[in-house]
């Protein structure tokens, strides 16, 4: 008995479905876009009927015309509906006639309470929406209300109301008056940061990051950066600052931190892939917090069967554990590639500060003292190098960017009467440019670097120049091109100048095919011609991150290809 109900239930279900049929719309009589438009929004928010003939949907057609019409300045409005087609296949045409728009005679804008005089408030007055003599649109005139709530919640007037705010429409003289009087009430400040129990052991790092005083004008920009800026740290595993509106203390808002701290330890591993290196090996181990001040230690190792390094950095906050910071960094690297065959100890100490500009700077002093030979020359130098260096890196995109740009810059000095082994001054720089149209992208990459000393062997191989490889002249080996001693060897170059220009287009979808050109030379006399390389590429934006495959080949001074062709691949980020 149970399965015949059930059927039947099912049964009236279909009957129910099949006498409700889409009813087609037609709207004549007027070329105005936007009041079609906003017609057919309001038509379709209508149930669909089971006879769209019968006068109580017809009257619900009519009165969402008119909502429609009204709502973007149109009160003399002639409408005729019109039935056509049989049950579950009918038709409404709609014959609009706007007539003349009811147009703005008078706009009173007034503000009142401290914000009466904040620009804020002002700017968005002088803007706002609507002006004398516009067409009524009720919705700029609902988008200019919002504005100006939105900036007091903004700007912490959370008194902010409206005194009044209306339109009076006269119909017969086809004109509307706009009435906006807005009190912001007064301006809330930032109270004191309050913890709940088990949050304490975060109060010392969130305090030290902190980018406002009690007392200071409210505003959830300003909030929001000290939320991005805590969470970037490293120290907490989630953190969040709350603006307690409710338990406001006279004019200011208490500020509820939620933060649970990161594990003492984590770690890191990873493996990645390049024709450079072939596989290589990453681990890596983070201390995020060591002390109430705010240190921190980072420790990272790296092996590929060519290079194997291991390095670790203390960090001592000075204002801001991001931003502006001291670091102590110590490393060793073997390299064992083409004529290579070095080992480098490095200690250096750095005072990093971001700039307005988003520039990060590091002043810095290096001690490298590096062994080895290059080439069939056999060296050891010792360098003491003061330097400073500038960073900055912007994309939009996050994990396949569609803009971006990389840049590093430079300088740094050694000289004999300051404990090193030889005078030597070092200049370098690296942009990288992402730009995009229609899907399609443009890179460019600029490399250039000047080493000043008597003689190239008085210079350690990791800081000698060489060109060619994936992030360099494809096309070419690895660090292949660079001045040769009398036998063939690599010894490296006193100069680079590399310049790379790629162009990729889609193909289908997160597939993206590439065309480029390398060019460029690793030299101490430019007396070599530039090595060039071109070819073809295809690059897959996977889900955890680009992968890039390319076919390039050298060009010949004549134009043409040598008979060598090099893959290049490689997985990660391009900026």
């Amino acid at each position: 008995m149970k399965i015949y109900k059930i059927l039947f239930l099912l049964l009236a279900l279909l009957v129910h479905g099949s006498l409700h049929a889409d009813v087609i719309f037609s709207i004549k009589g007027m070329d105005n876009k936007d009041v079609k438009e906003n017609i057919v929004v309001f038509l379709k928010a209508l149930s669909q009927p089971q006879n769209a003939n019968s006068q109580s949907y017809l009257q619900q057609v009519q009165s969402s015309t008119r909502q429609a019409v009204t709502a973007l300045g149109y009160y003399q409005t002639n409408l005729d509906i019109n039935v056509t087609g049989e049950t579950g296949k009918q038709t409404i045409t709609l014959l609009v006639d706007l007539g003349v728009a009811t147009r703005i005679s008078g706009l009173n804008l007034k503000l009142l309470g401290e914000g009466s005089s904040n620009p804020d408030f002002l700017k968005i007055v002088k803007n706002f929406p609507l002006k004398k003599n516009d067409v009524l649109h009720h919705g700029k005139y609902e988008q200019g209300k919002s504005k100006l709530k939105n900036m007091a919640q903004q700007r912490g007037y959370f008194d902010a109301k409206f005194v009044q705010a209306s339109v009076e429409v006269i119909s017969k003289n086809n004109s509307a008056t706009v009435n906006i009087s807005f009190d912001t009430g007064i301006r809330y400040q930032f109270g004191e940061l309050f913890f709940s129990p088990e949050d304490l052991p975060a109060k010392k790092f969130v305090s030290s990051l902190q980018n406002f005083k009690t007392g200071d004008p409210y505003d959830s920009q300003t909030l929001m950066k000290f939320n991005t800026e805590t969470n970037r740290t490293g120290y907490f595993k989630n953190i969040s600052i709350v603006p307690e509106i409710k338990k406001k203390q006279g004019r200011q808002i208490p500020l509820l931190v939620l933060a649970k701290m990161r594990p003492k330890d984590s770690f890191n591993a990873g493996l990645g892939v390049s024709t450079d290196e072939g596989i290589r090996g990453k681990f890596r181990w983070t201390r995020p917090w060591i002390n109430q001040y705010g240190h921190s230690i980072v420790g990272n190792v790296v092996a590929s069967v060519p290079q194997q390094e291991a390095s670790l950095a203390y960090n001592i906050p000075i204002s801001d554990p991001l931003n502006h910071y001291y670091s102590i960094k110590t490393g060793y690297k073997f390299v064992d590639d083409n004529d290579t065959n070095t080992q480098q100890y490095l200690f250096s100490v750095g005072r990093y500060k971001r700039l307005e500009n988003n520039w990060l700077r590091n002043v810095f002093i290096r001690y490298d003292k590096e062994s080895g030979v290059q080439g069939q020359q056999g060296f050891s130098t010792e360098l003491i190098m003061p330097g400073v260096s500038f960073s900055r890196t912007r994309l939009r995109g996050g994990l396949h960017p569609t803009w971006g740009d990389t840049q590093q810059y430079e300088v740094a000095v050694a000289h004999k009467d300051l404990f090193s082994s030889s005078d030597l001054l070092k200049l370098y720089g690296k942009a990288k440019f992402l730009r995009s149209y229609n899907q399609q992208q443009f890179f460019s990459t600029t490399e250039v670097g000047a080493l000043y000393t008597d003689s190239i062997y008085n210079v350690p191989a990791s800081m000698r120049f060489f060109a060619g490889g994936d992030q360099s002249i494809r096309g070419y080996s690895y660090e292949s091109i660079s001045p040769e001693d009398d036998d063939g060897y690599l010894i490296g170059g006193k100069y680079l100048a590399v310049q790379s220009l790629e162009y990729r287009f889609p193909v289908a979808a997160n597939w993206k095919l590439a065309t480029f050109i390398d060019a460029g030379t690793a030299t101490s006399t430019f007396s070599e011609p530039i090595s060039v390389g071109a070819g073809l590429g295809i690059v897959w934006s996977s889900p955890i991150g680009p992968v890039r495959f390319y076919v390039a080949a050298p060009v010949n001074n004549d134009n043409t290809t040598l008979n060598k062709w090099m893959i290049h691949f490689m997985i990660g980020p391009e900026l």
